[in-house]
């Protein structure tokens, strides 16, 4: 195996934000799996979602995180560091109160299907939620940073990503990759390197604790940061063109 781990978000980044299609970016898989370096899925989508995901992908021995860090699967185990969905609704259902949202798991099937495109059994997958809930923002952006400080003090976190408003635990995405990371350096007893894409809001932390930090062009300019690559294509052309770049610096 080599000693080089990359850690990718899913939606408008290996997936493409409309179709949700990963075709550009297989020859860039198959290159790393050639190479036996991990590609591991980082996502605020279900574990039931990443299930599929995961298996189409033919990632079968690489793990993948999952509800924006609060669960990982490793080791063909299941890890939980995130609040429960019914501990997040007894803080969210009185601040329905004060603010327009509403919670995407209980949606009608309909409603959801047309809000991200998704098929049936991939939209009900989207919906089992464990410990996290996206939120159908529908108020200010004055009000939606009120909101945020509001669950804070409760201590929950507010994501940003493409479509959501996701409510979970402090357990982010960056945590789960440092504990994933850590758990490959311990078994190997050798440091890895960390290779990160994302194009969100949410990814930003995880973009951050890695080596090389790649940022997915989506309209998102204004995420980049100094030491961040930006890629000249969106989605999984440009994740392709970007992994394979990455991975030729390290050999």
């Amino acid at each position: 195996m080599s000693n080089i781990l990359v850690f990718t978000d899913l939606d408008g980044t290996l997936l493409d934000h409309d179709n949700y299609s990963f075709r550009d970016a297989i020859p860039a898989l198959k290159i790393l799996k050639n190479k036996k370096i991990p590609t591991i899925l980082v996502s605020s989508k279900t574990q039931a979602e990443m299930k599929i995901i995961h298996k189409e992908m033919d990632l079968n021995d690489c793990p993948y995180i999952f509800e924006n860090g609060s669960g990982i699967f490793y080791n063909n185990q299941i890890y939980e560091f995130g609040t429960s969905i019914k501990t997040i609704h007894k803080v969210l259902l009185p601040l329905m109160n004060f603010y327009n949202f509403k919670f995407y798991s209980t949606l009608p099937i309909k409603k959801a299907i047309n809000l991200t495109g998704l098929k049936l059994e991939q939209c009900k997958n989207s919906q089992i939620r464990l410990f996290s809930e996206p939120l159908i923002w529908m108020d200010s952006d004055i009000s939606r940073h009120k909101f945020i400080k509001d669950i804070e003090t409760q201590g929950l976190k507010a994501s940003q990503g493409g479509r959501f408003l996701t409510i979970s635990s402090h357990h982010d995405k960056a945590d789960a990759l440092k504990w994933v990371k850590s758990r490959y350096e311990e078994g190997s007893n050798s440091e890895f390197t960390a290779i990160g894409l994302g194009d969100g809001e949410n990814d930003i932390n995880m973009i951050n604790v890695c080596n090389t930090k790649i940022l997915i062009k989506n309209n998102n300019a204004h995420l980049k940061q100094d030491d961040w690559i930006m890629s000249n294509m969106p989605g999984p052309k440009g994740w392709g063109e970007e992994v394979i770049k990455a991975i030729k610096k390290y050999e």
